[in-house]
């Protein structure tokens, strides 16, 4: 029989009830004609071609998989002679067998009439030795090469059959390149074929259609087919020819086509019709109680697949279906486990539930059983739910919610959830596991909601993982403050770790109002669970664990590392699938405001409209209020001072009522306020600082904003004193960074009065506290009086790592003016100028005069628009001239 993917009109063939009646053979002149929706497969067809050199080509793969066709595309597709020989049950005879090889050698037109092979004849009774001898000879006489192509070689069987290919094989008549098509490996030397590199192979994974083939095929065969549904028809059939081919009728016709996919299985009608007689009809009735049994699990590890027949010889039994039939297929680094396709698979299951639902639930409670003792809950969860089996379902979540929460197997969950509805109105466990896919979306009010349930349920008092689990939820959906340090985390590695995380979540979360201590025990807590994290490989933990330690890091006003720590929870998240996770956007916020910061308005650009790509009401209003005003301030660092402001205000306005944590009120209200203050909007900065002073716990922000509206009314005893109280101790800021903007308030005051060591040691005080948080806004901000006095800091250093350095620096990337060209002799001068050398000294260390130096020091101060040497390296340092 042909492949039955589809019959190939042959010349000289007739197809009947499937049965080939005559042989054939085919040059150039006589192609295989094709079906009108074939899929030419380039990458196949290459393989072929690169086989040409090798003695033998196998193409091997169960039924359906379009051996017949790829074969037919490429013999047609090229001008070498060939003759064609498909099989069948009667070739198992080497009489018959030989003479339809003979027949097919005979017709190809490029085997001369004065060849031995017109007049070799097969033996009536037994082909022997002196047939074998004479056709090798004959085959070697041959003048051009010929492909030999046997389809359906896996219907010989019988050794006096094979016996005839092997001695062909092993006197290797260099004309004929034979070409086999087979649904399992013939019993011919393969491995010796394949150690001297004579053999090429194509086997099911290679056959098995792509996504996009089968889009293609879907295409010819008449489908319209969006991309989520030409998925499903790829996940449904694994790539499986027949079985596109097979769903596209139906299909075509039917008035749902989502639905037709969502159930689309090996039960389908002419699926199973011809799964029955193409597959199975060739199977035992002993094999098929088998297949049935173990149908239940994909993958079948050959212990389960003992557990689940019943029969300690059963890995055996599959081996020997792998070789006989291709039905199956060891899988696996040690070849241990089995697999089948998966059409195939669905329409054994089905059989199965046909001979006994109970039976078919016995065995998936076996299989879960099995499954939970190999510590594989996905599979142990699976099965229980098939089995509808809601106590050992319970158990199973019991046991391994926390790792599974923490790895973001939501899926996975939400299914088992599903199938243990009814009891979760006893079982404090679900809710909380619901509460956790609820957070994953950011729906924080319905993740409350459950949590509230799981409290309101008795619970065993010596349930302590319980308690934990329940503990930790409630402090990720910002219900419940940090547990005491002292108390004693969990055994379980994930629900330890989960248990560190709730803790600092409580510490450092969105809903913590008040101001918060990051203390080296909470970061301390989150390192131990990120360890655990990376280590049991809990990819969702791991994501909120970087995302919180860059929270405690804002916390502390450590930016750099909040920025850090930010940047490696996004590549984490985008690793493992989670970029579009409302942690993800969390990190993404927490990178933007740093980058802010840091004096790096684009970074914080980039991260704001990454954390803002999903429509708002998919949003948590909190974390969105956190990207629009870093957006804010960036846009404004950015010299789009309008924009920035109005983004500002609008990120409050979009907020209303909503509570936000102290911290980000203080800092969306500094941004806003001297944004304002800047572009001479006395009114809009006077509501904001009202708003901020409203809460009552921001007493030192409140006074740096005072500081401000007076330096900007030019009063510098009035700025100066509103800063005191934080200057001298006596009042404590909720913000690190306030302290740095207050000594630089100071460093203006002193400066407005002309008294420049005041200003300095203020600046050194201002440098002092900046420089360990990383903070370079204020500084990348600040007038020229102080710009001025940073150079005179740098004291002739030209260190790019010093803070000082970078500070100066700082301020092109929060305004950028035009280019400016430079000859390279003023680069050179330029480049001295920062040191403390006078121009004679310059101008000896250039080998030129001191007229010459004075000559480029002008050409400098006037492209610059400075008439000061320490103007001219400010200018230069700001611009990126100096580096």
């Amino acid at each position: 029989m042909i492949d039955p993917v589809a019959t190939p009109a042959l010349p000289g063939v007739v197809p009947e009830s499937g049965e080939v009646v005559v042989r054939v053979s085919g040059t150039s002149a006589a192609i295989l004609r094709l079906p009108p929706e074939f899929v030419t497969r380039p990458a196949l067809l290459a393989a072929l071609d690169r086989g040409e050199d090798s003695s033998v080509t196998l193409v091997c793969a169960p039924p359906g998989y379009g051996k017949t066709l790829l074969l037919a595309d490429w013999l047609g597709r090229s001008d070498l002679p060939y003759a064609w020989v498909p099989l069948d049950d009667e070739d198992d005879d080497p009489r018959r067998l030989w003479s339809s090889v003979l027949t097919a050698l005979r017709a190809c037109p490029q085997v001369p009439r004065s060849s031995a092979l017109h007049s070799l004849v097969v033996p009536r009774t037994r082909v022997g030795a002196d047939f074998f001898i004479d056709l090798v000879e004959a085959l070697v006489a041959l003048p051009e090469r010929v492909r030999l192509v046997l389809d359906d070689v896996h219907r010989l069987r019988s050794p006096e059959a094979l016996h005839g290919l092997k001695l062909l094989l092993r006197h290797r008549p260099s004309p004929v390149h034979l070409v086999l098509a087979s649904r399992i490996d013939p019993a011919l030397p393969l491995a010796r074929l394949r150690l001297e590199s004579r053999l090429c192979e194509l086997r099911t994974e290679q056959l098995r259609f792509s996504a996009k083939e089968t889009v293609a095929l879907a295409d010819r065969c008449g489908l319209s087919l969006t991309g989520s549904q030409a998925a499903v028809l790829h996940a449904r059939t694994d790539g499986w020819v027949a079985g596109i081919r097979l769903a596209a009728l139906p299909l075509r016709e039917h008035p749902d086509p989502d639905r037709f996919l969502a159930a689309f299985s090996g039960d389908e009608r002419p699926v199973a019709d011809y799964l029955v007689s193409e597959v199975f009809s060739h199977v035992s009735a002993e094999e098929s109680e088998l297949l049935r049994r173990v149908s239940v699990s994909d993958p079948l590890p050959t212990p389960l697949a003992v557990e689940l027949s019943g029969r300690a010889d059963a890995a055996d039994l599959l081996s020997r279906l792998e070789h006989s039939t291709g039905l199956v297929v060891a899988s696996g680094p040690h070849r241990t486990e089995f697999r089948m396709q998966e059409l195939m698979r669905s329409y054994l299951t089905a059989d199965l539930y046909r001979h006994g639902p109970a039976a078919a639930g016995d065995l998936h409670r076996q299989a879960a059983r099995w499954w939970a003792a190999q510590d594989r809950p996905l599979e142990a969860l699976r099965h229980a739910a098939q089995a509808g089996d809601r106590p050992l379902l319970r158990a199973l979540l019991h046991r391994w919610a926390a790792e599974l929460v923490a790895r973001g197997e939501h899926l996975e969950l939400r299914r088992a959830l599903a199938a243990a509805e009814g009891d979760s109105a006893a079982d404090a466990w679900l809710p909380l596991i619901s509460a956790h896919l609820y957070l994953a979306t950011g729906d924080r009010p319905a993740a409350q909601v459950a949590v509230r349930r799981a409290w309101n349920l008795d619970a065993a008092p010596d349930d302590t993982d319980l308690a934990a689990f329940r503990t930790a939820t409630s402090q990720l959906a910002d219900m419940t403050g940090p547990t005491r340090p002292h108390d004693p985390p969990p055994g379980d590695a994930a629900l330890t770790a989960l248990t560190f995380v709730g803790r600092t979540a409580a510490e450092v979360g969105p809903a913590r109002t008040t101001v918060p201590v990051a203390t080296a025990a909470v970061l301390a807590d989150l390192e131990s669970a990120l360890a655990l994290a990376q280590d049991r490989h809990l990819g969702l933990l791991e994501v909120q664990c970087l995302c919180l330690i860059g929270a405690a890091a804002s916390v502390d006003g450590h930016h750099a590392r909040a920025a850090s720590a930010a940047a490696a929870a996004l590549s984490a998240a985008a690793a493992q699938g989670w970029q579009d996770s409302t942690w993800a956007t969390r990190a993404q916020a927490i990178l933007a405001h740093a980058s802010v910061a840091r004096a790096e308005p684009s970074r914080a650009l980039d991260a704001v409209r990454a954390g803002l790509r999903s429509p708002p009401a998919e949003q948590d209003a909190v974390v969105r209020f956190a990207l629009r005003s870093a957006g804010g301030g960036a846009l404004f660092d950015l010299g789009d001072r309008q924009s920035g402001l109005l983004e500002l205000q609008q990120a409050h306005a979009e907020l209303g009522a909503t509570p936000v944590p102290v911290q980000l009120a203080m800092a969306a209200a500094l941004l806003e306020h001297r944004a304002a203050l800047l572009l001479g909007s006395s009114t809009a900065a006077g509501t904001s600082m009202s708003r901020l002073a409203a809460r009552g716990d921001a007493e030192g922000e409140v006074l740096l904003m005072r500081a401000w509206t007076a330096a900007a009314a030019g009063s510098a005893s009035g700025a100066r004193a509103s800063v005191a109280p934080l200057l001298d101790g006596s009042l404590r800021p909720g913000l690190p960074s306030t302290l740095v903007e207050a000594w630089l308030v100071e460093v203006w005051g002193a400066l407005r009065v002309n008294d420049r060591p005041a200003a300095r040691a203020a600046l050194q005080k201002a440098l002092g506290r900046a420089a360990p948080l990383d903070l370079l806004r204020p500084f990348a901000l600040a007038g020229p009086g102080l710009r001025i006095l940073l150079v005179d800091q740098l004291g002739g250093v030209r260190d790019p790592t010093d803070f000082a350095f970078r500070c100066l620096a700082a301020r092109r990337q929060v305004d950028q003016p035009p280019a400016l060209q430079l000859s390279s002799r003023e680069q050179d001068v330029l480049g001295h100028l920062v040191s403390l050398s006078n121009l004679g000294e310059i101008a000896d260390d250039l080998a030129v005069s001191v007229n010459t130096v004075k000559s480029h020091v002008r050409a400098i101060y006037g492209k610059l628009g400075v008439n000061t040497r320490r103007t001219a390296v400010l200018t230069a340092l700001e611009r990126g001239l100096l580096t």
